[in-house]
Formats: structure tokens, C-alpha cells, sequence
């Protein structure tokens, strides 16, 4: 077997190997025990994912239980948009403007909600009010519970690899260091044996 598969397999499966120092054996192992580890980690991956994804869809119901749509109408112009540049203008997405609402069966309320730049006076935009009737961001919808749950998973998974290859390399790093050294002493009392005869 050769190429980098072939390398691979060697550093990870020493056999028999008469010139294999015990280091050699410690770096196999510990290769090996990555290797698994990674593979382990993909079920606590997605573990993690599905109990985010989970906790993300329970806030998502109960955001849905408090919080209810309603359409503001606008009281005051939005702000339109400035030229940023020559030829250019800002695209700052939505502005905050002065509107009223009903909410409880009627009740009317004034407060500032997200409209675009530009819309006039008397324009209707959808926002949603927690119970109390102020504004408050959207529930969180099945996507972006989804989304969440996936990136969490993800996230848990490249971490793990991240510290498990952290720590096969440092591990290298100091067997290197050590094979090393012994290697300069192993040549330096060659050198001084080969010197006296």
C-alpha cells in the first residue's frame, strides 16, 4: 500500500515492527484512539443537535402562545434613504417609526415599530406584541429551529475533533522532541566511541 493511505495505515497499525520504539506505539495508539473518537463524536453530535433543535422548537410554541400579529398602521413618514455615496444610497433595511396598533379586543397602543425606509404616513405594516402589546421579534419559526439544531451539532462535532487533534499533535510534538534528544545522545556517544578506537 502506498500514498498517503498507505503512510497512514503504517503510522497507524505498527505490527510487529522490530524498530518500533515505544513512542512509535504510544503515537499509533493514540491515532487510533482520534480516529475513534471521531467517529464517537458524531452520534453525541447528533445528539446534541436533535436536544437543541428540541429546546429551540419549545421556545418556538411558546413564543407562539404570547406572542400574536397584528397590523400598525404609521403615524409619522419613515425616514427615506441618504445617498451614502455618488450615485449610491444607504440600504440600512427597516427604520424605526412611530405607529399605533389594537391589541386586548381593542385596546389601542402607540410605540415604534420597524417599517421601510421611506413608507408614508397611514401605511400598514405587520407586527408582532407580546401580551402587555408592546412589539417583540417574531417567534422563532421550524427553519431557524432547524437551523439551530444543525449548526449546534456541527459545532459540538468540530470541537471535539479540534481538541482530540489538539492533542495528538502536542502529543507528537513532545514525542518528537524526545526522539530527538535521544538520537543526539545515542550520536554523541557513538561519536565519542568511534573517537577512542
Amino acid at each position: 500500500m502506498t500514498g498517503p493511505i498507505g503512510r497512514f495505515w503504517r503510522r497507524l497499525h505498527i505490527g510487529r515492527n522490530p524498530l518500533a520504539r515505544t513512542s512509535d506505539r504510544v503515537e499509533a495508539a493514540l491515532l487510533f484512539v482520534v480516529m475513534l473518537g471521531l467517529l464517537v463524536a458524531i452520534p453525541l453530535a447528533l445528539f446534541a443537535g436533535s436536544q437543541t433543535y428540541g429546546g429551540q422548537l419549545a421556545v418556538s410554541e411558546e413564543q407562539r402562545a404570547s406572542r400574536h400579529l397584528v397590523t400598525a398602521t404609521l403615524i409619522e413618514d419613515a425616514p427615506t434613504p441618504v445617498p451614502a455615496t455618488e450615485g449610491a444610497f444607504s440600504t440600512s433595511g427597516s427604520a424605526g417609526v412611530h405607529a399605533t396598533w389594537t391589541y386586548n379586543g381593542g385596546e389601542p397602543k402607540t410605540g415604534i415599530v420597524a417599517a421601510d425606509p421611506g413608507a408614508t404616513a397611514g401605511t400598514t405594516v405587520p407586527v408582532w406584541i407580546n401580551e402587555a402589546g408592546d412589539p417583540v421579534p417574531a417567534p422563532i419559526s421550524s427553519t431557524d429551529a432547524a437551523t439551530t439544531g444543525a449548526l449546534a451539532g456541527i459545532f459540538a462535532w468540530l470541537v471535539t475533533a479540534l481538541v482530540l487533534t489538539a492533542t495528538y499533535w502536542i502529543t507528537r510534538f513532545v514525542l518528537d522532541r524526545r526522539r530527538a534528544a535521544r538520537w543526539e545522545a545515542e550520536w554523541a556517544a557513538l561519536g565519542d566511541r568511534w573517537a577512542r578506537s
